[in-house]
């Protein structure tokens, strides 16, 4: 699983001076899964559109 450096740095310039080390693992696993899911979405979208494409050459 990885995060983007954008949303990292943005993270790390909104964080609290001090944060107790596992809620940052915490929030950092969360963040990465919440990316994961939206890149599956936008490539689900894109392969939707491919086969409706696809469908409408068939008719």
């Amino acid at each position: 699983m990885q995060l983007s450096k954008d949303n990292l740095q943005h993270f790390v310039n909104n964080m609290p001076e001090k944060i107790d080390v596992l809620e940052l693992f915490d929030k950092l696993l969360l963040m990465a899964k919440i990316e994961h899911s939206t890149q599956q979405e936008k490539g689900y979208t894109h392969r939707e559109e491919e086969l409706e494409k696809e469908i409408d050459l068939w008719g």
